[in-house]
């Protein structure tokens, strides 16, 4: 089984008009996903200096996932206000995060190289890292969420296998973003579309998913589960298509509850 670790934030979502939280963060949903359905994962990440960081070591202890601490920081866990409308996310307010004082020193990069799949999203700041860090062997999994367009992406589209993004709906401008996309290096584009389900982009052809049509009860972590469930389906050696339809079935699973994994 291919060994794989997920980069590296952590935060706290908490819902004030419903007295819950959940802890979350991009890597920590990819993270519990990608285990759940049976993948070989670590963690890397900060711990901040409060009980969140305390009860996230816990729950990854629970589920079977290894920890690896960059190092402990003298600041709190991010804490995201959140709503929910017709089951829609809304961010309300942002406050500290440990993930300000990332810096991974030259074991930590070490290793990363230990792994078959590196997983990262922007709080990883990996720019700095990935043109050394990445081996020929390695399958790298970058989630840019929304933001298609900061001139950042540039630097590490060279070396990814697998370049996530999150849109609206597929149209002439996302078609166009993923062919230029691809072409800066990435091997397939995937772009995550919602309720209009998904298209990936190789370099030859365009592969589409439908979404399914069912209640949705909170949208967090449909991005990440999706994620997660393609990436365990590549763990597998799948096509694109069958990690896509397996990303979406999972996606499916995880907006029909509120937390962000199973």
């Amino acid at each position: 089984m291919k060994r794989a670790i997920a980069l590296a934030d952590n935060c706290i979502d908490v819902y004030y008009k419903l007295d819950k939280y959940y802890l979350t963060g991009n890597s920590i949903d990819f993270a519990f996903n990608y285990r759940n359905m049976g993948g070989d994962v670590t963690e890397m990440t900060i711990l901040g200096n409060d009980v969140f960081s305390l009860a996230l070591v816990e729950r990854l202890k629970e589920k079977g996932i290894p920890l690896r601490v960059i190092k402990e920081v003298d600041r709190p866990t991010g804490m995201a206000t959140m709503d929910i409308v017709n089951g829609d996310k809304i961010h309300i307010k942002f406050v500290g995060n440990a993930m300000e004082e990332i810096n991974l020193s030259e074991d930590d990069l070490n290793f990363i190289k230990e792994f078959d799949i590196v997983y990262a999203e922007r709080w990883a700041k990996i720019g700095r890292y990935i043109k050394d860090l990445r081996k020929d062997n390695q399958i790298w999994v970058y989630d840019f969420s929304k933001r298609l367009e900061l001139p950042g992406n540039d630097e590490i589209l060279p070396f990814l296998d697998y370049a996530f993004f999150s849109y609206d709906s597929e149209d002439d401008y996302i078609r166009e973003f993923m062919r230029k996309t691809q072409a800066k290096g990435a091997k397939c584009v995937i772009a995550m579309l919602g309720e209009h389900g998904s298209i990936a982009y190789d370099g030859n052809n365009f592969y589409r998913e439908t979404a399914e049509k069912v209640p949705i009860v909170n949208t967090v972590g449909a991005g990440d589960s999706y994620i997660a469930a393609f990436t365990y389906g590549l763990s597998l050696g799948e096509s694109i298509a069958e990690c896509m339809k397996r990303g979406k079935d999972r996606a499916t699973k995880i907006i029909q509850q509120f937390n962000p994994y199973i």
